[in-house]
């Protein structure tokens, strides 16, 4: 094993660990005063991305039975953050699919990491952005590499567009 590289490794996850603790304790964060379980905030998130995913796919993908995923949904749905369907084609399938009040508040929690972010991204000189940007850019196409690997297309970009091989 290559200790310079394992330690390398160690420093990163280091890093990545204190990062994390720091914006835990950053009170202006959306996602700390939001009232939602983390296989909610899940639901919200994959149906940002898969709106209208049918209540079979959607346990599939959370990993949870149909009747955990039933209470999940009922819950976002008194809340008004989600709304269920009948399939067009078959009625026995219920569609998941995001309401209005469901996406802002994804936009407020992600629009609250951004500007955490942007406050401390403005705070380096222009060099350090130069190469964090190159880093990250290297590490987002690693991550699209692994994704497709196993079979994922990934999170969706900011233009919309889905990772594709053809994108790489």
């Amino acid at each position: 094993m290559n200790t310079h590289r394992e330690a390398l490794l160690l420093r990163v996850a280091a890093s990545d660990e204190r990062m994390r603790a720091l914006l835990a304790y950053d009170r202006t964060n959306p996602l700390l005063s939001v009232n939602l379980t983390m296989q909610q905030l899940k639901v919200l998130m994959l149906l940002s991305r898969h709106d209208g995913i049918a209540s079979a796919e959607l346990t599939r993908r959370l990993g949870v039975s149909l009747a955990t995923l039933s209470g999940i949904v009922d819950r976002l749905v008194a809340h008004g953050y989600v709304t269920r369907t009948e399939d067009q084609q078959d009625r026995r399938i219920r569609r998941i699919h995001l309401a209005a009040a469901g996406r802002e508040i994804l936009t407020e929690i992600m629009d609250g990491g951004a500007k955490a972010q942007r406050r401390l991204l403005d705070r380096l000189d222009d060099e350090t952005l130069g190469m964090l940007a190159a880093v990250l850019e290297r590490v987002v196409e690693v991550a699209v590499a692994d994704a497709l690997e196993r079979g994922e297309d990934g999170p969706a970009p900011p233009n919309g567009d889905r990772f594709t091989p053809a994108a790489r």
